[in-house]
């Protein structure tokens, strides 16, 4: 049935409301030029004298002063009629795969708690599973349903300005678990920290030192490492630390040097290195499973990195090292690498009781990977917040065992090593 046209008469419900993404500034404007040019000529829908659809444009028609119409649904409940609101919004709105996701996952979870089973569909006599009536009406598989929920329970537990993003398309649901995982890790390692006991930190300090300075500040120190393992940031406006780190190194004659670079300005950085070190080798880092870095400008998804090596040869070693699928590990530093990948770097360039440097410590995976391998470690980073997590990391990780480090064959197991 067709309402009369009218003005302001249509409720607003919050919760309702609260169901539906917001159009992004973009959207509005067009939606508000079309209002202009054509009038509103779709009905609004309200059920029970309540909007289910058309807030936007009921905002719009009544700061215009436009008329509009309205069409009435006949639903049971309140959840019949959240349900309309997100159907609906699945099969009208040009939604991002998050939001789709999201909305799926919800009306999945209010299928689930409603009373009785769905009933068949295409003629079928028989109940099907409220997942496989879901895939069937928005075109994906009964596993994508399932994932669904699991995500929308994800996001309906998070704070109301977070999951309001999510529906918004402001964020990700990927972004927003990491964003919970960050939080959690640092509440586990300021709660592990209180565990520690006094002598585990003295022998830590007699191993292991991280300190919050420059890489120059740091030799200038006087360190004198076996070896230099490093991840430098890539950034062309970072470039100049490439020159630093290689100026410290060939005064304090480290005998093996290893840079981790990008590869977008790997000519830039050979040529700040090789100015004051002797070239090598490179070794070939690799990525493998859903690592893939897209770099736009040379179009290449990139499954590896140079780890450009310096110094003189002695050791025989293997040119490639590689991380576990789907093992990049960001929960400490945005550009953290994976244990596994660093634990292979560590047990190919170094032995054990030598002292390893990283100059960019970030999050501190490679003192933990080198601790736990038996070998002892000096680091430091500009960056004063790094740090203290990287000492919380590295101390958690030093006293989880009996003696005060990770077994020397676990960690080769962990790092698929033997």
């Amino acid at each position: 049935m067709t309402e009369p046209k009218c003005h302001g008469v249509v409720r607003i419900d919050p919760e309702f409301k609260a169901l539906i993404p917001r159009l992004s500034p973009e959207e509005v404007g067009q939606l508000e030029e079309n209002l202009r040019m054509h009038g509103c000529r779709d009905s609004l829908v309200t059920w029970r004298g309540v909007l289910l659809d058309g807030h936007h444009r009921l905002a719009i028609c009544q700061t215009l002063g436009l008329s509009f119409k309205t069409t009435a649904v006949d639903l049971p409940d309140r959840e019949a009629a959240k349900d309309w609101i997100e159907a609906n919004q699945l099969g009208r709105r040009n939604l991002t795969p998050d939001q789709a996701s999201l909305l799926r996952g919800r009306r999945y979870q209010r299928m689930k708690k409603s009373v009785g089973k769905p009933v068949g569909i295409m003629g079928q006599s028989d109940p099907i599973s409220t997942a496989e009536t879901l895939a069937h009406q928005h075109g994906v598989s009964p596993s994508t349903i399932k994932r669904d929920a699991k995500r929308a329970e994800f996001v309906d537990s998070l704070p109301a300005e977070r999951q309001r993003a999510v529906l918004d398309g402001t964020t990700t649901i990927s972004k927003e678990i990491r964003r919970t995982r960050h939080v959690a890790d640092e509440a586990e390692l300021e709660a592990a920290q209180t565990k520690i006991t006094t002598d585990a930190r003295q022998n830590l300090a007699s191993v292991c030192e991280v300190r919050v300075c420059s890489c120059a500040d740091l030799f200038a120190s006087g360190i004198r490492p076996d070896a230099v393992i490093t991840d430098p940031p890539y950034q062309q406006e970072f470039l100049s630390v490439f020159s630093e780190l290689a100026k410290a190194c060939a005064s304090a004659d480290v005998p093996l040097v290893a840079v981790m670079s990008g590869q977008s300005y790997l000519p830039e950085v050979l040529r700040l290195l090789c100015e004051h070190l002797v070239y090598r080798w490179t070794l070939a880092y690799l990525t493998p499973g859903g690592q893939a870095v897209q770099q736009w400008s040379a179009k290449v998804n990139t499954t590896w990195k140079p780890v450009l090596l310096f110094g003189d040869a002695t050791d025989w070693f293997g040119d490639v090292a590689t991380s576990k699928p789907n093992d990049n590990d960001k929960r400490f530093h945005g550009w953290g690498q994976s244990e596994s990948g660093m634990a292979d770097l560590v047990e190919r360039l170094t032995k054990p009781g030598q002292l390893v440097c990283d100059p960019f410590v970030g999050g501190g995976t490679l003192a933990v990977v080198a601790l736990a391998l038996g070998r002892r470690f000096v680091g430091c980073d500009v960056d004063s917040d790094a740090v203290k997590i990287a000492r919380q990391r590295i101390e958690v990780a030093y006293a989880r065992e009996e003696h005060g480090t990770v077994p020397y064959e676990e960690v080769r197991r962990k790092a698929g090593l033997g």
